[in-house]
């Protein structure tokens, strides 16, 4: 392992005085060699191989301290990455939760809301009727879907009067619960009931003379 950095004990300065520039500057580079590669270098001199042996050990005792304290700081950055995963993990994982319930409690509420406000509705007679006469775009269509023309348009209230009568007789006025059913039932009503009573008033009875 590569270290940058090393201790280098002010107590030893006196061992360091007494060699000479050339042994002195030949120890500090078997420390520095063996700092960078963990092995010890060839020595020729005997004196300098007897004071790196006895600076060894403290050297030993660092270059120890040294590496476990790059270890734990790896571990610890580890675990700090992964706290922080497992954070943003989370915290998704609940606004997603959080997001899913508040549509599905909205879904819910939306949705029983508009079962109940069904379920309770009345049938507003005078206002369906009002509501469907005063729809001009509506009565053009019914009146070509009447086959009668522009004649239906005067015949309109009556037979919106028939068409309410017929389903209150039937006993389905919480059937329709808006608008568009109105017009949907009226249009099947008329088809299939009403305008057969129409032509049958209009059926024409000739009496032969004797």
């Amino acid at each position: 392992m590569s270290r940058k950095s090393f201790v280098l004990y002010t107590e030893w300065e006196n061992t360091f005085n007494r060699l000479s520039n050339e042994l002195a500057g030949e120890l500090i580079k078997v420390i520095f060699d063996y700092v960078r590669t963990g092995e010890i270098p060839q020595i020729d001199n005997a004196v300098v191989d007897g004071v790196f042996s006895a600076f060894q050990p403290s050297i030993d005792r660092n270059i120890s301290k040294y590496d476990a304290a790059i270890e734990q700081r790896k571990e610890a950055g580890k675990r700090s990455a992964e706290k922080r995963k497992r954070d943003a993990t989370t915290v998704e994982s609940r606004l997603r939760t959080s997001t899913v319930s508040d549509s599905v409690s909205d879904t819910l509420s939306l949705n029983g809301e508009s079962v109940r406000e069904g379920a309770n509705k009345v049938f507003d007679l005078q206002s369906i009727k009002e509501q469907l006469l005063s729809d001009e775009l509506w009565k053009e269509s019914v009146c070509m879907q009447s086959t009668l023309g522009v004649s239906f348009i005067s015949m309109l209230p009556a037979q919106l009067d028939k068409f309410i009568a017929y389903i209150v007789s039937i006993g389905e006025e919480r059937s329709i619960s808006n608008i568009s059913d109105a017009k949907r039932r009226f249009t099947y009503w008329w088809q299939n009931h009403g305008r057969k009573e129409v032509q049958d008033e209009n059926k024409q009875v000739y009496t032969v003379p004797n």
